[in-house]
Formats: C-alpha cells, structure tokens, sequence
C-alpha cells in the first residue's frame, strides 16, 4: 500500500512537471515571437501590409482586427505563416477601402501575440517608398537641360551664359507613384509651379529668376520619366554671372481623383553655374 502510494504521487509529480514544462515552453515561444508590421500601402482596394519576424520561432497569424475612424469594426480570419528572420507580403485582406478611408488594425498569432502598426493609416496614395517625395530626379547629365536662341537643340544646363536669350528650361523627373500624376501650372494666383534659380549675397538667400512651367498640365505615369518645360517670362538667364542653387516646387493631383486634391512636393535642389 505505500509503495503504491509513493509510486502514486511519483507519477502525479512527474504529470505535473511535463505540463509545467510545457507551459514553460509555450511561454518562451510566445515570449520569442517578435512581429513588428513595416509598412502599410496606401491608395488601394484592399488592405496590403509587410511583416517582418525578428523572433526564433516561426509564427502563425490567425486573425486580423480591423476598425475604421467611425468606429466600424470587423474581424477576419487569416492562416498566414512566418519564419523566424523572414518577411512577408500580407495582400488583399481585410474590407474594401476608399482612397478617404482612415483606420486602425491589429493581428494576432496562434500563441496569443497581438502587433498593430504604430499609427494610424490613411489610404490616400502617398508617395513611392523609398523615397519620401513623388518626384525623383537622377542627376542624368542629360535630366537638367535648355535650349536658347544660340542652342535651338536640348543642352545640358549645369553651366549655361547670361547672355542666352529666348531660353528654355527642361527637367526629367520620375514619377515614383504606383499611379499617374498630372503637374498643374497654377495652384492659385501666388502659387505656380516654377523652376527657381537663387544665389548667395552677403549671407542671404535671393531670388534672381522664377521660370514657369509652360504646359498647363503635364501628366506622368507611374513609374515613368517625363519632360517638364519652363521658360522665364523674359526668356532670359540670371544676369549676374555665379553660382546658383536650382530649386523647383512642383504641385499635382492623382489623375484618378474625381476631387482632384492637390499636394506639393520638389524635386530636390540642384546647381548651376552661369558665366559671363
């Protein structure tokens, strides 16, 4: 009887101790599963997001949690695995969105790990990652350019005379968007999308000449290169022989946008030098 007794709390003790281990090790997994959420896309249909795994175990992502701004909820289930050190494109998930949608979600893994973004999302097209502007310029020889009375053929406008007349200036800039932009002239009457040539004098910054973009509205495509075209109303350049900083604010809407919202952007600031 009190062997059966001791063999009793032995076996007892020894279930105990498999579960307390199991419970241990469902701890540490859970404890070593790390999803952080990298980015979250804009101006899409559906939601799109990219998760990485900095954990040591693989993860299993069950459910998505997904509230809009007006309080709107929905929960859909997901059956998404991620290895430990790996990244993963989540794609077409959740509600259907509009481009005025804002909302927040969360994901949550088999072991109980919840991981939302660390802000909340608009679903306005933003610009391309990884550039932080819509608008790229490559610094191409040939991407900064002009034509004059004396050049009536593009050339490449880093140095250019004070003495051309009748000038042109072209610029090639890439639309890093996922869709068409359209450039617009004028915003309002102190607004316009110009081509800025300024200088350096006595520690200050000044304005030496504003040309304007000659089209009313250029559209790029995305992803595509595009000319854009300014000339000064004088159709001249800087009169004052020196070097000058090119700064070009550039305004547009998405072709695909019925309220045809602006925004503004540049195309970074480049350099010029004009001689005698």
């Amino acid at each position: 009887m009190i062997f059966n007794v001791l063999a009793w709390q032995f076996f007892q003790a020894d279930a105990y101790n498999r579960l307390e281990q199991e419970r241990q090790q469902r701890e540490w997994e859970r404890f070593n599963e790390r999803l952080v959420i990298l980015t979250v896309e804009t101006g899409v249909s559906k939601l799109n997001f990219t998760v990485r795994n900095y954990g040591s175990v693989t993860a299993h992502i069950v459910t998505l949690y997904f509230v809009f701004s007006n309080g709107t909820r929905y929960v859909y289930s997901l059956d998404t695995w991620i290895g430990a050190g790996t990244t993963r494109r989540i794609a077409n998930v959740g509600p259907t969105l509009t481009a005025n949608d804002v909302y927040d979600f969360q994901i949550a893994t088999a072991r109980g790990n919840l991981i939302a973004p660390i802000q909340t999302t608009s679903n306005q097209p933003q610009p391309g990652a990884p550039q932080n502007v819509p608008f790229v310029f490559s610094f191409i020889r040939d991407d900064f350019i002009f034509k004059s009375s004396d050049y009536p053929t593009w050339t490449p406008a880093w140095v250019i005379s004070k003495n051309e007349k009748n000038v042109y200036f072209g610029l090639n800039v890439t639309n890093t968007c996922d869709q068409a932009v359209v450039i617009v002239q004028k915003v309002a009457s102190q607004w316009a999308t110009k081509m800025d040539f300024l200088t350096t004098e006595s520690g200050s910054v000044v304005a030496k000449l504003a040309a304007t973009l000659v089209d009313v509205e250029v559209t790029i495509e995305a992803e595509k290169k595009s000319l854009l075209v300014f000339r000064e109303g004088s159709g001249s350049v800087p009169s004052t022989a020196g070097s000058y900083f090119v700064y070009v604010p550039i305004f547009y809407y998405f072709r695909n946008d019925s309220l045809k919202k602006i925004y503004g952007s540049s195309v970074g600031v480049l350099g010029a030098i004009v001689t005698n």
